[in-house]
C-alpha cells in the first residue's frame, strides 16, 4: 500500500502544483489588469473572469504547464521528501518557481506571450510560491496523522543491537512523520531495551537472507561496529545490493560492485545510502507520467477490441472473462494481477497433475502443448491480447508499461538465486527485454540476465527502443506459448 498511497500522493502534488501555478498567473493578470479597469466598480473582476478565453490563450497556458511540469520536475520537487527537512523542500520549491517565472519572460522576449511583463512574472512567482508551501505544509500535516495511524508507512530493518541502534530506533519512533515501521533488528542476541525493547529481535545476522526472502523490507540500517565486523556487513551489503534494497550506513564506504552511494540524513543521523535500482529522479516521475498516458490511450482505443474479446472468451469456455492471480512486484509486494482468462477455469486446481510435464529449468512452469489451454486462449497467448487488461494495474501503479514480467507467487518463491532478486527493485512491466528477444525460447538464466541488463542500463530511450521492437515481437510471435 505505500507505494499506492506514495503514487496517488505525487500525483495530487503534481496537478495541485500546475493548478496553483496557473492560479497565479490568472490571478497576476487580473492585478494587472486592474488599473486599466474601472475601479470605481467592484465588479472589475467579475468582468475580467467573464472574458472569454481564446484558444491561442488557452495554447499557450498548456505550453507553459508542460515547460513548468519538466522544470518542477528538473528541480527535484517530486522525489520523495520522506528524509528531508521542510527548509530543503522550500528550497527546491523556490528554485522550481524562479524557474518558472524566468520561463515566462523568456515567453514575453521571444514574442511568444508578449503581454507577459516582469511585473506579471514577480506576481506569478510570489503567488504561486505562496500557494504551493501551503499545500505543502496541508500535505505534510495530512501524512503525519495517515502515517500516525499506521498508513503510508515503509518497512525498516534493523542490523545491529548496540547503543548506537537503539538510538537511532528511538529516534524513528519519535519521528512517526517520517513513515517507517521497524521490522525488527538483527544481532548476536537480543539486547534492545528501555524505549525500544518492544521492537522484536529476529535473530542473528546469518537470517538475514531468510528475512529479506519472506517479508517485505523496503530499506535496511546498517549500525554495526565497522572495525570488529567488517566481514559480515561487507557480506550484508553484497546480499542486500544484489537484491536492490536500499542500505543506510553510518559511516565508511565499502566497496559494491552494483549500488551507486549517497551521503543522506535519516532521523538526524548522517548516513550513506546505497541503491542498485534507478534512483527517484525526474526522469522516472516522466516514466510514471508516460504510463498513465499510455494506458488510458489504449484502453480507450482497444475498447472495442476488449470487448470482442470477452464475448469470444464467453463463448467458448466457462468461467470469468478476466483471470486474477497475485502476482509479485516492487520490492516483493504482492498485488492482484488481471488478465484475459486463457486456461480451463479449474486450470489451477489441475496444476499439480501436469507440473512433471515441465520443460523449463529453473522455478517457473512452462509447456507447450499446456491440455487447460482454450482454443481462444491459444490465439490470445500467441498475440499478447492476453495481457491487455494489464493496463488497468498500470494505471494502479502495480505495474509500469516497461519493466520486467511479473512472476507469479509460486514462482518466486522457488527463486534461490539472489542476484536475481534484483529484479524486485523495479516496478513489473507489460513488456520488456525479455519479451522482445524470444521470450519461451530463453532459458530461465538468460531471462534474469535480461531483466538485470534493464535495470542497470534503464533510461526512457531504452523504454522508447523496448516499446517498438514489441510491435514486430508481437506481431511475429517470436517465442510465445
Amino acid at each position: 500500500m505505500v507505494a499506492r498511497h506514495g503514487q496517488i500522493t505525487n500525483a495530487a502534488l503534481r496537478v495541485s502544483d500546475l493548478a496553483a501555478m496557473l492560479a497565479a498567473l490568472s490571478l497576476a493578470i487580473l492585478i494587472n489588469y486592474a488599473p486599466d479597469a474601472n475601479v470605481s466598480t467592484p465588479d472589475y473582476a467579475v468582468d475580467f473572469l467573464s472574458t472569454r478565453v481564446k484558444v491561442a490563450n488557452a495554447l499557450l497556458c498548456g505550453l507553459m504547464v508542460t515547460v513548468w511540469y519538466v522544470l518542477f520536475n528538473l528541480q527535484g520537487v517530486y522525489r520523495s521528501h520522506r528524509l528531508s527537512t521542510f527548509r530543503e523542500e522550500i528550497k527546491e520549491i523556490a528554485g522550481a518557481v524562479a524557474l518558472a517565472s524566468s520561463a515566462l519572460l523568456v515567453f514575453a522576449h521571444i514574442g511568444v506571450w508578449p503581454t507577459i511583463t516582469l511585473w506579471t512574472a514577480t506576481c506569478v512567482a510570489v503567488i504561486g510560491f505562496g500557494l504551493i508551501v501551503t499545500l505543502r505544509v496541508m500535505l505534510r500535516l495530512n501524512l503525519r496523522r495517515l502515517r500516525s495511524r499506521g498508513k503510508n508507512l515503509k518497512t525498516l530493518l534493523i542490523i545491529g543491537g548496540g547503543q548506537r541502534a537503539q538510538w537511532f530506533a528511538s529516534q524513528i519512533r519519535k519521528r512517526n512523520d517520517l513513515g517507517y515501521r521497524i521490522l525488527g533488528y538483527l544481532d548476536t542476541d537480543e539486547r534492545f531495551e528501555n524505549g525500544v525493547s518492544d521492537i522484536p529481535w529476529l535473530g542473528e545476522l546469518s537470517t538475514l537472507p531468510s528475512i529479506i526472502a519472506h517479508d517485505v523490507v523496503d530499506e535496511v540500517v546498517i549500525a554495526l561496529p565497522i572495525k570488529s565486523q567488517y566481514a559480515q556487513i561487507e557480506a550484508a551489503i553484497n546480499l542486500l545490493e544484489e537484491q536492490g534494497i536500499m542500505v543506510h550506513l553510518f559511516s565508511d564506504t565499502f566497496p559494491h560492485q552494483l549500488a551507486t552511494s549517497r551521503p543522506s540524513e535519516f532521523a538526524g543521523a548522517p548516513l550513506l545510502s546505497l541503491h542498485s535500482a534507478p534512483a527517484v529522479t525526474w526522469r522516472t516521475e516522466i516514466k510514471r507520467l508516460i504510463d498513465i498516458v499510455v494506458a488510458l490511450f489504449f484502453l480507450v482505443l482497444l475498447s472495442p477490441l476488449l470487448f470482442v474479446v470477452a464475448v469470444l472468451i464467453k463463448l467458448d469456455s466457462r468461467g470469468p472473462i478476466v483471470f486474477v492471480q497475485e502476482r509479485v512486484g516492487f520490492n516483493k509486494r504482492r498485488f492482484r494481477m488481471f488478465k484475459f482468462r486463457t486456461m480451463l477455469s479449474d486450470a489451477e486446481a489441475r496444476m499439480k497433475e501436469i507440473e512433471h510435464l515441465n520443460e523449463k529449468s529453473g522455478p517457473i512452469f512452462k509447456i507447450k502443448n499446456d491440455p487447460r489451454i482454450t482454443r481462444v486462449g491459444k490465439w490470445l497467448r500467441r498475440t499478447s491480447i492476453d495481457e491487455l487488461p494489464q493496463l488497468v494495474n498500470v494505471l494502479f501503479g502495480d505495474m509500469s508499461i516497461v519493466g520486467p514480467r511479473p512472476l507469479s507467487v509460486r514462482d518466486a518463491i522457488r527463486m534461490e538465486v539472489a542476484w536475481q532478486k534484483r529484479r524486485f527493485s523495479v516496478k513489473p512491466g507489460l513488456t520488456c527485454l525479455w519479451q522482445v528477444s524470444g521470450r519461451s525460447n530463453l532459458s530461465f538464466e538468460q531471462w534474469m540476465q535480461l531483466d538485470l541488463e534493464y535495470i542497470d542500463r534503464w533510461s526512457l530511450v531504452l523504454d522508447v527502443l523496448i516499446l517498438i521492437r514489441t510491435v514486430p515481437a508481437i506481431l511475429m510471435a517470436r517465442g510465445a506459448s
